[in-house]
């Protein structure tokens, strides 16, 4: 079918109406549409993201060649009363009295609220997860979790977690502000005169 529609194009190449009216065709076809541009495009990268992802793909080829291990870690946040919306029900329980005489439970309450946020720093390989690195503490801020969770906590408990690999291991990280803070915060064109002078110092 898109064979004749190209044959089509080819025989009318002088016919621009006729050449629109097919390529339209063919578009819709092929489920394309005809939107305004947005910067939520996910059909292109940037070049430097893709050479980054391909370093990093060879990287990790020749560490499992050599057979290094490999440890990934990272961060999220869990609320104390997280639960999902949706779960399996037995249908053949009608009332609370029926799952009693049966020797069941109708299950856990939802909670009344999200609870305490917990913040979560784990890490672990193929083996599963590093014994002991584990790092849980409640958060006290509402805001963004990585205003907790940041570059001293961080390094205190990473400096604590190479104690626990071995030799020539290889640990993977996003690129999280607080894996890669600067020592020493080099001056900017939009820094201030006394900033330079003191640095300079």
């Amino acid at each position: 079918m898109y064979r004749k529609m190209f044959s089509n194009i080819l025989r009318s190449v002088y016919n621009i109406t006729e050449i629109s009216g097919v390529l339209l065709q063919l578009l819709k076809e092929i489920n394309f549409r005809y939107v305004k541009r947005n910067r939520k495009s996910i059909l292109i990268e940037r070049h430097d993201i893709v050479r980054w992802r391909l370093g990093y793909l060879n990287s990790i080829k020749e560490f499992r060649k050599e057979n290094r291990p490999i440890y990934y870690l990272d961060e999220t946040w869990v609320n104390e009363g997280h639960s999902k919306e949706k779960v399996w029900v037995d249908n053949s329980i009608t009332s609370r009295r029926d799952a009693f005489i049966q020797g069941l439970s109708t299950g856990l309450k939802n909670p009344s609220g999200k609870g305490k946020r917990l913040i979560v720093l784990h890490a672990g390989s193929e083996n599963g997860f590093v014994n002991d690195a584990l790092l849980l503490f409640e958060g006290k801020k509402s805001g963004d979790y990585h205003e907790e969770m940041n570059a001293n906590v961080f390094e205190n408990w990473f400096s604590e977690f190479l104690k626990k690999l071995p030799d020539n291991s290889v640990i993977v990280m996003d690129n999280a502000s607080y894996h890669s803070r600067k020592v020493e915060k080099v001056p900017t064109q939009s820094s201030k005169k006394a900033d330079m002078q003191a640095w300079l110092r």
